[in-house]
């Protein structure tokens, strides 16, 4: 009985969100039918009218200088994260064509040892009257012409793929490697004969490929009916089924649900053959973009003794890039001995582009796990700032935001450091033993190191630290 008012609160305080969750639903789903024929009485014409596709696009060659700022970040970014698993970069490309009122910037890069050709692209609409998209695109050619592509792509198709083309559209898999990850992983469950000629094209007459491989889904497009080609013009415009599906794709609020729908058909295609493309979603910590065993056996016990076998995979991911932190996972068995679950080695890197007056700044792990035997580094976090003038930009590169963090020889390592914390801890919390968590390495703003290490006394307390120098072993004092 001393549970039901609070139970009677819970549900008055509720109710009228979710009544007003299910009448907007309701307006919805009201209004969606009368919207859904304006869309297709006003969208199909339209289409019909103005909407062409060239049967051979031309993809321009520029220059890195000629892309725009958000192009080249993003383009940028994804070149360099794929550097790691061995892309090379054909170049960069503009296109007009494809998107009314729109331009199209592509980097195109290949892994020719595998036969994976990727395209970094972005789509800027004219005017800003829209959002810009970014995407990448995986596409691998299988020797009997049938063709695997992977996007993340958040945006709804017009008109199908064609038959050669089985396309996983994964709209949440945001970072460029945890998708090619996928995408190799499939092509090799798949077990079909790769060619290899695609990308031995790229090296010798990339904008020819580009258009080529569009040409040929234009090509099945008309040949399925969803096209109709302007021989004239050297055009193709949509048929009128061609139309309708096209304006129904896209139209409020069937867009969105379509947009679901191919995520789902990518989910569970990857699924049938063992993948789990949930895991490669979410924030970039948690998702492992790479993974290898230790060189040598034997599980390290000290944060120097585990940087050795990180330091040469940090560097093939990001040779600029410093340790700034590492963080070990600690517990205890049964019987009460210490047992270390995880070394994890943060990363960070900042490139100063002048002519832009751009600086960007990325950051990966990579967790040393002693019990498996492997390393794993996980996906990239990415940020960039942007000065208005040379006053501003010469502040901004005044100082560095990197804060490196030296493991020498000097170093009072998790061996020595980890005792005289565990005293004081037992300490504040008094009766019992204090719970480990985690003894984190870091560097204060004057680079010096110290450890930091966390326990709990119970669940409901808040938890206990103690930082120790981690030079001279001593306990610094809570500030």
């Amino acid at each position: 009985m001393g549970r039901f008012p609070w139970s009677l609160l819970r549900a008055l305080v509720l109710l009228p969100s979710l009544a007003l969750v299910l009448l907007i639903r309701l307006l919805k789903w009201l209004i969606a039918p009368p919207a859904l024929l304006f869309q297709l009485l006003l969208g199909v014409p339209l289409a019909l009218l103005r909407i062409r596709q060239p049967l051979r696009p031309r993809f321009v060659p520029i220059q890195e200088a000629d892309l725009s700022d958000a192009a080249w970040i993003e383009l940028t970014d994804a070149a360099e994260a794929l550097a790691a698993d061995g892309f090379v970069h054909y170049g960069d490309f503009r296109c007009d064509d494809l998107i009314q009122n729109a331009v199209l910037w592509l980097r195109l890069l290949g892994q020719p040892e595998r036969g994976i050709g990727a395209i970094a692209a972005r789509i800027e609409i004219g005017g800003g009257a829209r959002p810009a998209h970014g995407f990448i695109e995986f596409a691998t050619e299988f020797r009997d012409g049938r063709v695997l592509a992977t996007n993340n792509l958040n945006l709804p198709y017009s008109l199908p793929a064609p038959d050669y083309l089985a396309r996983l559209q994964l709209k949440d898999v945001w970072d460029p490697r945890a998708l090619h990850v996928l995408h190799r992983d499939l092509v090799a469950a798949l077990g079909q004969p790769v060619s290899l000629a695609k990308v031995e094209q790229a090296i010798h007459d990339p904008a020819g490929l580009l258009a080529d491989s569009y040409a040929r889904e234009i090509q099945t497009l008309i040949a399925r009916g969803w096209l109709r080609p302007d021989a004239a013009a050297s055009t193709a415009r949509l048929s009128l089924w061609g139309a309708i599906a096209g304006v129904w794709r896209q139209a409020w609020p069937l867009a969105s649900l379509h947009l679901r729908a191919a995520d789902r058909r990518a989910r569970r295609l990857l699924a049938e053959h063992g993948l789990d493309a949930e895991a490669f979603t979410g924030g970039a910590p948690g998702i492992v973009v790479a993974r290898q065993p230790l060189p040598t056996p034997g599980a390290p016990v000290t944060a120097r003794a585990g940087y050795e076998p990180v330091l040469p995979l940090a560097r093939r991911t990001d040779p600029q890039a410093v340790l700034e932190a590492v963080v070990v996972e600690l517990d205890r068995d049964a019987a009460g001995a210490l047992l270390i679950l995880e070394f994890r080695y943060s990363f960070r890197g900042c490139a100063d582009q002048n002519q832009r007056r751009i600086r960007r700044l990325h950051g990966f792990d990579i967790v040393l796990d002693p019990e498996a035997g492997t390393l794993a580094v996980t996906a990239m976090e990415r940020e960039f700032e942007q000065a208005t003038d040379a006053t501003e930009w010469a502040e901004l590169t005044a100082s560095t935001p990197l804060v490196p963090l030296a493991l020498g020889p000097w170093l009072c390592d998790l061996d020595q450091a980890l005792p005289v914390a565990l005293v004081a801890l037992d300490a504040q919390a008094g009766t019992g033993r204090a719970a480990l968590d985690s003894a984190s390495l870091y560097g204060n703003q004057d680079g010096a190191p110290y450890w930091q290490v966390v326990a709990w006394n119970g669940e409901d307390d808040p938890p206990l630290h103690v930082m120790v120098d981690a030079r001279s072993g001593v306990v610094l004092p809570d500030t």
